[in-house]
């Protein structure tokens, strides 16, 4: 999957986007008429924003380290750009579901803190026999979860058929 394993994929946070946009009845020259009862879709949530950079910023990291030999200071500014994105997540974070974004955060940078120690070998996540113990630990994993589904139930944007989902 890339940088991050199975209980980092939670740390991912795919984002699941919908909205279909149907039109019901009328004819196609109805169809170029305004339409006042059709409204733009309401901007993304904060926290739903702040999963969607998240996502937008592990996708270098994810590229950076498939490469192998990872200059230093590159990793140390992707890593720091994801970082910065995940702590948004807990910041924006409903109440309802923050313990379990903050779970999720933390499960990312263990991972992170593996990959800077390694020098971006992402063979030493898999390596480390502690790390993904705790990041299968059902404490981990079940955060992962539920942030996960979260998500794919309260995140979309108004672009039909666009999906961040692997």
């Amino acid at each position: 999957m890339g940088l991050i394993s199975r209980a980092g994929a939670s740390a991912a946070l795919v984002v699941t986007f919908g909205g279909v946009l149907l039109g019901c009845g009328g004819s196609v020259a109805d169809a170029d008429a305004p339409d006042p009862t059709r409204r733009a879709p309401a901007p993304p949530s904060p926290f739903c924003a702040a999963a969607q950079a998240n996502l937008e910023a592990i996708r270098p990291l994810n590229g950076l380290v498939a490469q192998g030999q990872v200059p230093r200071d590159e990793l140390a500014s992707t890593v720091a750009a994801v970082r910065r994105a995940g702590q948004d997540m807990v910041f924006a974070a409903p109440d309802d579901i923050r313990n379990d974004v903050e779970r999720t955060v933390q499960a990312l940078e263990m991972q992170l803190d593996v990959l800077v120690e390694s020098g971006g070998d992402q063979t030493a996540l898999s390596r480390d026999t502690d790390l993904v113990n705790r990041l299968n630990s059902p404490e981990f994993a079940g955060a992962g979860e539920r942030v996960r589904a979260y998500v794919e139930r309260n995140c979309t944007t108004g672009t039909p058929g666009t999906s961040t989902r692997r």
